[in-house]
């Protein structure tokens, strides 16, 4: 998780408290040119969540802008400062988000769902196994533990206002969230783990 510091930029600890730690990141991408992120003490961030569903993107964007403020930075809920009609055009938005007075925007989209099966075997022997209908009954007294896990995949864009470019993007996935609020909590910690791989945090994880 971020972490910051009133002496200047982000500690980035990736002590997420109550988080799980199942999100985890398959890939990223740094704008070559990105050096360190000016995240200190009060930074504003505006928080943006793609989704059709106007009430769930609210709810992910309040939890999300709590995760932000729990962590020393300010953020801001899109849905508060840009208008409904002015959420799904860049352009048009970039004057409301500007007005905002964010360095940063944090803009979170899912970008799919899917299921993942496992099982863990138990171990048997040749003596399982016999004439007619032999082996039928080893598995009830053990057998396979199946397991289902739901993976939520999510693409996550770090973008630079007064820049204006974007500097940093990345795909996650996340195993059986239920709450916004801690799937949101997991997600800002994984994504200050990876901007601290990238160089783009530089203070230590603590």
């Amino acid at each position: 998780m971020f972490r910051v510091m009133k002496s200047g930029l982000v500690a980035a600890a990736a002590v997420a408290i109550g988080a799980c730690g199942t999100t985890t990141f398959q890939t990223t991408w740094k704008a070559p040119e990105a050096g360190p992120l000016q995240l200190e003490q009060g930074t504003k961030v505006i928080a943006f969540v793609v989704s059709g569903n106007t009430a769930k993107r609210h709810g992910f964007e309040a939890a999300l802008i709590n995760e932000l403020d729990e962590v020393g930075l300010e953020g801001i809920a899109a849905y508060s400062v840009i208008p409904e009609s002015m959420s799904r055009d860049a352009e048009a938005a970039k004057p409301y988000i500007q007005k905002s007075g964010a360095s940063y925007a944090l803009v979170v989209q899912v970008t799919g769902e899917s299921q993942r099966i496992t099982g863990t075997p138990s171990m048997y022997g040749r003596g399982f196994y016999g004439p007619g209908w032999g082996g039928w009954g080893w598995g009830w007294g053990g057998g396979t533990d199946i397991r289902t896990d739901t993976l939520v995949g999510v693409q996550t864009l770090l973008y630079d206002i007064k820049a204006d470019k974007l500097v940093w993007a990345g795909q996650s996935e996340t195993m059986n969230p239920t709450k916004a609020e801690s799937f949101m909590r997991e997600l800002l910690s994984a994504v200050g783990d990876e901007l601290r791989k990238d160089g783009l945090i530089t203070a230590p994880k603590r």
